[in-house]
């Protein structure tokens, strides 16, 4: 019966990836148990206006909200058919090293102390490939992880595994996270490079909140693990009346995490010289409702075409970085979404 009930939401889940409306559907950290939401009409807002529902946003800033009307999938007959296409190649090997050594000749220069460069790169998938099936293989493997099948018209379907908290809590009490540096695990100390690009992310957490937050705390730093690798991570704290955070989403993202810094600087070379068109990746996502927030940044992602997977990673450029080691960074973080491509196959 559970099997049974399991194949239909399945079925339904892929078919409604190729439809005319919206949905999503997430599990929280701490392996709890998959939440869909849709509209009944599957139409996608502007704008929560206090209800419940799940929030999208892009790099750029655009967001889209979900009203969370229907609890199961329903049958996608009643939406028309849509295609996504790849407007686009996915990054070479030569486009990368050009970026790298463009905007590593910017932070040379002085104008940008950090940089994070993204790039993509797609994965074949065959005829049964079922993005859900991708789905549920990225929460049974990932339980501390947020993970999120989304779809709409606007951004098409994209799937995420991301460990970054950008925005929690509910009522006066709040949670973010400076997380920053990677590497394969180890018991080594981290080297001085990852430090000060983590320390970068922090500062600029620390003074987005100090003029917002009330008795703002700082945990120790740590290493948080997240599948093959792991990252720097300095948790934040604090009280705020909930009125402050519409202001505080129109300030703290993107952070210099998935940017850079300065941050106006960084996004100005960005949208001078782009890497990649970054629509949903690096930007934020999550539930909202019921008095309660949980953003997370939309990192470790994929975005599925017909015949073909997108996956989306990017590394924080400092003076010091390997454009080789840099490479390979991004070849570590795509390796969450090519194990749920592979499992659901």
């Amino acid at each position: 019966m559970v099997a049974g009930m399991h194949a239909i939401m399945g079925e339904r889940i892929d078919a409604l990836c190729q439809r005319q409306c919206a949905f999503a559907l997430y599990c929280l950290p701490g392996g709890s148990a998959p939440v869909f939401c849709m509209a009944e009409d599957g139409r996608t807002e502007e704008s929560p206006l206090f209800r419940n529902g799940f929030v999208v946003a892009t790099f750029e800033g655009e967001s889209l909200f979900i009203p969370s009307e229907l609890e199961s999938p329903p049958a996608p007959d009643a939406w028309e058919p849509v295609t996504h296409q790849a407007d686009d190649a996915a990054t070479s090997r030569e486009k990368y090293a050009a970026l790298f050594q463009l905007y590593t000749g910017f932070i040379r220069k002085g104008r940008v102390r950090k940089i994070v460069l993204a790039r993509t790169a797609d994965m074949p998938v065959s005829e049964t490939f079922s993005v859900y099936r991708a789905f549920t293989h990225a929460c049974a493997e990932n339980p501390d992880a947020f993970k999120a099948l989304v779809h709409t018209p606007r951004h098409g379907t994209w799937l995420f595994c991301t460990p970054e908290q950008l925005l929690t809590g509910r009522g006066d009490c709040w949670q973010t996270m400076a997380l920053a540096g990677t590497r394969i695990p180890c018991t080594l100390p981290w080297d001085a490079k990852n430090r000060r690009e983590q320390a970068l992310v922090t500062e600029f957490i620390r003074d987005t909140l100090t003029p917002l937050a009330d008795n703002l705390t700082e945990s120790p730093l740590e290493n948080l693990r997240a599948g093959r690798i792991e990252h720097l991570c300095t948790r934040f704290q604090w009280h705020m009346p909930p009125g402050r955070v519409l202001q505080l989403l129109e300030e703290l993202p993107p952070t210099p995490a998935v940017c850079g810094a300065p941050i106006v600087e960084a996004r100005r070379i960005l949208q001078q010289y782009p890497d990649i068109e970054r629509s949903c990746y690096a930007g934020y996502l999550g539930p909202w409702g019921n008095g309660a927030i949980q953003f997370y940044v939309s990192l470790r992602c994929m975005q599925v075409f017909p015949g073909f997977c997108r996956l989306y990673a990017g590394g924080g450029l400092m003076p010091d970085s390997d454009e080789a080691q840099e490479w390979q960074e991004t070849e570590n973080k795509m390796a969450c979404m090519r194990q749920a491509i592979e499992a659901a196959q």
